[in-house]
């Protein structure tokens, strides 16, 4: 037994002596010519390296130094691999047996150049397999018909792609790749670098899985922040990818995607987005494509993400994005996705069918959200400060050409300010608006490029501008681009509102029909607008109203329509008393009534019964086609009635009307008792007519009274009093007398133009 062992010794030592010493007695360089022949056919490209020798002290085997594989024609004079040491370890007792087993194949320093053409051809198709390289609509018919049995997923073992890899460990250190991509943005060329990349497979066989452990670094980070490890396999015979089991685990730690933005296609569907700072992902994926579970989560926040002006998220909001997702055969199943951002939680479940025309079954929801803080991300709505919490619930079933969502939206309260544009170049005001008990829901459908819906709003209660609201309820459908108002009314200033009409969000272009009934004239005016104090009464109307304007006058609001004020007061004007006082102050009235003027009630307001208007307006332009006011009410002159109509300028608030006052039949028949001229101031209903014109401003009217219109109508009384007294005297026939014959007298003719 003794002699058995020191004759092994002896053998394993004469061995080792002579593995030492071979590799310094043997010169492989001079059989380069026949590896580079031999190695040529499987790579399908010149290939070079510098020297080749045999290793003992690093592992039996071999190395090989500065390997070039050239780039394929068509993609430039650089080298497409630049590999500093090939090392290729073996294992001793196969050796024995005269069998070559591959114990460590190791990679250092890799130099990969990747490229995709303007054309979205790849540099590696040819090292892939034909198929690969044929763009999808040059196919062959048969490799089509072998996509559609599968084969395309299936690899010898024999082939060239497992050619050299069944060994016990695989290695690459420091590795390097660059991507150049002509393709994604046509006429513009970017790059993307992973370098220093680290890669070990252990095991690497058909039968039994695969360790691998990968790490690299990714563009924009300083350190390797990139990991995956795990196991992939058994391969098999044949390579079925979707039958290929993995168990691995990525890391993602502190990557720029900002850094690699070329690399990434939303950049080229979303140009005005943007990031600064460091996103963090783990996901680990357990399966084959057929059956496979991933569960991801995604940390953005020290990543800083910008869309134009509409979005900004800052470093220090939270975002986070979790998932997961079982996919069997062609369904997807999210259970579930949940995207968290500052105080928001979107959560995304149910299943997606189909991988070439998806059909959708999903459910989305938040949890009670906070509008508080959201305007340090959306801009638009910083200036409106909103605040309150409110609940999404929503579905969407069908495909991406014909789909149906159903959604509700629900909050106990919002809170928001608005502000209010100030006439007359002030500043303008800002206050806070709530409402109360929101209950929205909407069922949309989309066919084709066709999308149409109907829905719902109600809202209990609220506040907007100062102008309290009760019970909203609206019903509306959308088609066609337009959004049709079927149903709105509301409860406010102790009147209702109702209205219909139509709606083009895109252009921004309305045309709606709102009525009032029974509105508090004061509440209203004195809330809405900066003329306080100076209204009173119930005012019910019936308009039109829209904002399409024509060449000259884009966006200026039209509006046209009849409406009523019931027991309404102005203010600011007593509109009888004081064309009643300017009549009164003409001496040729004065002699008559005495102390008549001086009775007059100052008080400055004008009360009436009720007023029938009628307008159109353009712009900040309001021409009053009518305004009548019934049964004025003063100290003297009861019962009378206005008749107004001009222009009314909103901007600056002129007045250019025009009218008359009618007095009552009692006051116009004691007045012309007292002065008998005036009555050369009524009408047919023997009511005594003062033109009038009203000028001034909204806030002080000044009514002023025709009186150059008054002196001469009484001067003609005067003339046909004369004319009448002298008629009688000389005993001319009077005015529409006629002869014994029955025709009209010539000088009674001549009378009658005279007293015209």
């Amino acid at each position: 037994m003794k002699k058995i062992i020191i004759i092994v010794l002896c053998s394993i030592f004469i061995l080792v002596i002579g593995a030492v010493v071979t590799p310094f007695l043997i010169d492989v360089n001079k059989y380069k010519a026949k590896i580079i022949d031999i190695a040529k056919p499987h790579v399908a490209r010149d290939l070079d390296f510098d020297s080749i020798k045999l290793t003992i002290l690093k592992g039996l085997g071999a190395e090989i130094q500065g390997l070039h594989i050239a780039e394929k024609l068509g993609f430039g004079t650089h080298d497409f691999l630049n590999l500093e040491r090939l090392r290729i370890k073996v294992k001793l007792l196969p050796l024995l047996k005269k069998q070559i087993q591959v114990k460590e194949l190791i990679l250092e320093k890799p130099v990969v150049r990747l490229i995709r053409n303007s054309k979205g051809e790849l540099n590696i198709a040819d090292l892939m397999g034909s198929g690969i390289e044929a763009h999808e609509d040059t196919e062959s018919p048969e490799k089509k018909e072998n996509e559609k049995n599968g084969s395309e997923n299936e690899v010898k073992s024999g082939s060239d792609l497992f050619a050299g890899l069944l060994v016990s460990t695989f290695t690459v250190n420091q590795g390097h790749i660059d991507f150049t991509d002509e393709f994604t943005r046509q006429g513009t060329t970017t790059t993307t670098t992973i370098d220093l990349l680290d890669m070990k497979f252990i095991d690497v066989s058909t039968n039994k899985p695969i360790q691998m452990y990968i790490t690299a670094r990714l563009p924009g980070s300083s350190k390797q922040n990139f990991v995956t490890k795990g196991t992939v396999g058994p391969l098999g015979d044949t390579l079925d990818i979707k039958r290929l089991f993995m168990d691995v685990t990525l890391s993602l730690d502190e990557f720029n995607p900002d850094a690699g933005k070329s690399y990434f296609s939303v950049r080229n569907s979303l140009p005005d987005m943007s990031f600064l700072g460091l996103v963090s992902m783990q996901m680990v994926l357990e399966g084959n494509i057929d059956n496979l579970k991933a569960d991801c989560n995604v940390d953005m926040k020290d990543l800083e993400i910008m869309y134009g002006e509409t979005f900004h998220k800052p470093k220090s909001v939270p975002c986070q994005i979790s998932m997961k997702v079982t996919k069997t055969g062609d369904d997807i199943h999210l259970d579930p996705c949940v995207i968290s951002m500052h105080t928001l939680s979107l959560k995304t479940s149910g299943k997606i069918t189909g991988i070439t025309n998806p059909y959708f079954d999903l459910l989305m929801g938040t949890g009670e959200t906070s509008l508080k803080g959201w305007g340090s991300l959306v801009p638009a709505l910083k200036e409106y400060e909103p605040e309150g919490d409110f609940v999404l619930q929503s579905s969407l079933k069908g495909t991406m050409e014909d789909a149906s969502v159903n959604l509700q939206f629900s909050s106990p309260r919002l809170m928001c300010n608005l502000s209010q544009t100030s006439d007359n170049n002030q500043k303008a005001t800002t206050s806070q608006s709530f409402f109360e008990s929101i209950d929205m829901k909407v069922q949309a459908g989309k066919k084709q490029n066709n999308i149409t819906g109907n829905g719902s709003l109600d809202v209990k209660k609220g506040n907007v501008m100062a102008a309290p609201f009760e019970n909203i309820q609206a019903q509306f459908d959308y088609q066609n681009d337009m959004l049709d108002i079927r149903k709105f009314q509301v409860h406010a200033f102790q009147g209702n509102v109702s209205m219909n009409g139509k709606v083009k969000p895109r252009e921004f272009q309305w045309n709606v029909k709102p009525v009032v009934e029974n509105m508090n004239v004061a509440e209203a005016i004195d809330t809405l607008t900066q003329y306080k104090g100076l209204f009173k009464g119930r005012f019910s109307g019936s308009f039109t109203a829209n904002n399409a304007g024509d060449d000259n006058q884009k966006g200026a609001i039209h509006a046209r329509g009849p409406f009523r004020i019931d027991q309404g007061e102005i203010m600011n004007v007593n509109l009888v008393d004081t064309v009643l006082d300017a009549l009164f102050g003409i001496k040729s009235v004065s002699k008559f009534l005495g102390k008549e003027g001086g009775e007059l009630d100052k008080q400055k307001v004008t009360r009436f019964d009720y007023l029938d208007g009628d307008f159109s307006m353009t712009g900040n332009k309001i021409n009053v086609k009518k305004i009548a006011l019934h049964n004025i009410h003063t100290a003297k002159a009861t019962d009378s009635d206005a008749f107004i109509e001009g222009l009314i300028d909103y901007n600056t608030s002129s007045l250019d009307l025009k009218g008359k006052v009618v007095l009552s039949h009692e006051y116009s028949a004691k007045l012309a008792k007292k002065a008998d001229p005036l009555n050369a101031l009524f009408n047919p209903e023997n009511r005594m007519v003062l033109p009038i014109t009203v000028t001034g401003s909204i806030n002080k009217p000044r009514p002023i009274l025709d009186i150059p219109y008054i002196t001469s109508a009484m001067a003609k009384y005067y003339g046909r009093k004369e004319l009448e007294k002298l008629g009688d005297k000389i005993g001319l026939p009077k005015k529409g007398d006629k002869d014994q014959q029955g025709e009209e007298s010539p000088v009674g003719n001549i009378l009658k133009e005279i007293l015209k």
